[in-house]
């Protein structure tokens, strides 16, 4: 424990990453930053005195990283020499901002790191800047999924990119631009924010969002939270969902005010989602979390907090159903799950109709569980990491039968 500490910080306040804290007598290894700024931070007490320390700096070219301004034009950064092998130890540090009240999408479409490397030396990641009480930090490895589109809750977004093996065929490349409030989202499973959530939406909003899965696959979209301006025919704010990618598709529902929609089974690929908002009046929003999978029941849940339910929720899901989902909070939470609501019809040894949570990524994981029955007192449980794997068996049910749960990090 060092009580008389020296601190290091790659960047020009105490704000950002803090590279290490040393003392004692043992040299420190050598640190180079990402910028051109680093803040040293030297603290002493009344008590014990040394020699201190003394340390040389110099400047080096600058291989990858710098401060960046985002635009309505999309640009694309890369790892050095990409798409050649980069020299070993790159360590690139990139500060996107874009104008106040804006915020910035990132699309990453080339990652490929080094399966066999360490995460602490081997990664991309992408936060808010800064990260608040609401700010998203996200942290990709060798052995994660392709990363997801990445939108800020903020007007500047800082990446970071690592790694300290020297590989060819490794590299890095994503694109940023100013965020429209009208997206695309061509991707298996999201998490989905009103604009400025979780603050008040802006006035004048008309957003077209389209949720594109994988074809044979059916969507999956659960809120979270929802608070939007009311009116008894949802025509000053609104947000309106239709099965299909365009405005003339069939319309699901049209919902404002401030009660929980029920989950939305499309049996489609392909959502169309408009928000709009007038001059007057305005809420929180909401927030959903949307996956995907063949059968329309499971499928992959991303974020630091979501929900989910059986198929069919708040009604009963059919007979023979079989479900299965991978939770996968950011690196460096742990999941927890809260069973909001639980009724799996069963004659009690939950062998036919349960649900099974493991504790890790797949089901070789530590099982917990099963559970069925009605229940209404189930303790939460939190994991040991940032994944949990749930399966749901519904062979048949005679009585109402369904569950809601969430989970956070």
């Amino acid at each position: 424990m060092c009580l008389y500490l020296h601190q290091i910080y790659d960047g020009d306040n105490m704000n950002f990453p803090l590279v290490g804290t040393y003392c004692g007598s043992s040299i420190p290894a050598y640190f180079l930053s990402s910028g051109n700024f680093l803040t040293i931070r030297f603290v002493s007490d009344s008590s014990v005195q040394k020699q201190g320390f003394n340390a040389t700096y110099r400047a080096v070219p600058l291989l990858c990283g710098g401060t960046l301004n985002a635009t309505t034009a999309k640009q694309t950064l890369t790892s050095p020499s990409f798409p050649n092998a980069y020299p070993p130890y790159t360590y690139c540090r990139w500060i996107i901002d874009s104008p106040p009240l804006e915020t910035i999408k990132v699309s990453v479409q080339t990652f490929v790191l080094d399966p066999s490397q360490s995460c602490s030396t081997n990664y991309l990641e992408i936060n808010d800047w800064p990260l608040g009480d609401y700010g998203q930090s996200h942290k990709f490895c060798a052995s994660d999924d392709h990363p997801p589109d990445f939108y800020s809750n903020s007007r500047t977004v800082l990446v970071y990119f690592k790694s300290d093996a020297f590989l060819a065929g490794n590299g890095l490349s994503f694109s940023y631009e100013i965020a429209n409030c009208s997206r695309l989202h061509e991707q298996e499973y999201g998490y989905l924010k009103s604009p400025g959530w979780p603050e008040i939406y802006p006035h004048n909003m008309d957003c077209v969002i389209i949720l594109k899965a994988p074809q044979n696959s059916s969507i999956s979209f659960f809120f979270n939270n929802f608070d939007v301006e009311s009116q008894s025919s949802c025509n000053f704010d609104y947000l309106e969902i239709r099965n299909g990618s365009t405005a003339d598709s069939q319309l699901i529902g049209k919902f404002c005010g401030q009660t929980l929609p029920n989950p939305i089974f499309p049996q489609s690929n392909q959502l169309y989602l408009r928000f709009k908002s007038d001059f007057s009046t305005a809420r929180d929003g909401f927030d959903a979390t949307w996956t995907s999978s063949p059968h329309g029941c499971g499928g992959i849940l991303y974020g630091d907090h979501g929900s989910f339910s059986s198929p069919n929720y708040p009604g009963s899901y059919p007979n023979n159903t079989y479900c299965e989902w991978s939770i996968k909070a950011p690196r460096g939470h742990v999941v927890t799950i809260t069973f909001a609501q639980f009724s799996i019809d069963d004659p009690g040894n939950c062998q036919n109709n349960f649900l099974k949570l493991y504790d890790g990524p797949d089901t070789s994981s530590a099982p917990v569980g099963p559970y069925c029955g009605v229940e209404t007192n189930i303790a939460p449980f939190s994991a040991s990491s940032n994944h949990v794997y749930i399966v749901f068996q519904g062979q048949v049910s005679t009585l109402p039968s369904g569950f809601r749960l969430t989970w956070s990090s």
